[in-house]
């Protein structure tokens, strides 16, 4: 090789081919390495490396830049800050989205259902050169369950708003003329 990978030029060695560090440290990423080798040392890192499958590598070297760089700002805690904070946004995220779907599903007992209008497909007419929306007849299984359901929620929320309506009608006061 013409120059030496950030590993051999920090270890001030010759980089031969089977340089483990080549692929993954090239001249220009000298201050990655510096840190590695700070944190892990050049022989843990080889280690690391070649227990891995080629296809594996690359994100071990970037996991294991990522982890030195936080152990060298913060000795005592290193990356477990950010572990923790991208945790508990983890956990934010699927709170709102339990709260998000059971609000949904309360909805789906009390708005009625849409009245979808048939798929819209598109086939080029040999007029027009320009796309023309044609709108399909297709009565498929999956179209006739959507019916089905459509028409079952429906008799559901007539039933419920029928419950809803006072069941006598107003009647005329004795004393009223």
């Amino acid at each position: 090789m013409s120059t030496p990978c950030a590993a051999c030029k920090y270890l001030r060695r010759k980089c031969t081919q089977a340089c483990v560090f080549a692929p993954y440290f090239p001249p220009n990423k000298q201050e990655d390495y510096a840190a590695i080798h700070k944190v892990f040392g050049a022989s843990q890192v080889t280690k690391i490396l070649n227990d891995l499958h080629p296809s594996q590598r690359q994100d071990a070297v970037t996991s294991l830049v990522y982890e030195a760089q936080t152990l060298l700002l913060d000795p005592v805690h290193g990356c477990s800050p950010h572990v923790y904070n991208l945790q508990r946004q983890l956990k934010d995220l699927q709170d709102q989205l339990h709260i998000a779907r059971n609000e949904l599903a309360s909805y789906n007992n009390i708005v009625p259902p849409l009245d979808l209008p048939p798929p819209i497909t598109y086939q080029q007419n040999h007029h027009n050169p320009m796309l023309m929306p044609v709108v399909s007849n297709y009565d498929g299984p999956l179209t006739q369950q959507l019916h089905e359901e459509a028409h079952r929620v429906e008799s559901e929320r007539s039933a419920q708003v029928q419950q809803m309506q006072p069941n006598a009608a107003p009647s005329k006061r004795d004393d009223c003329p």
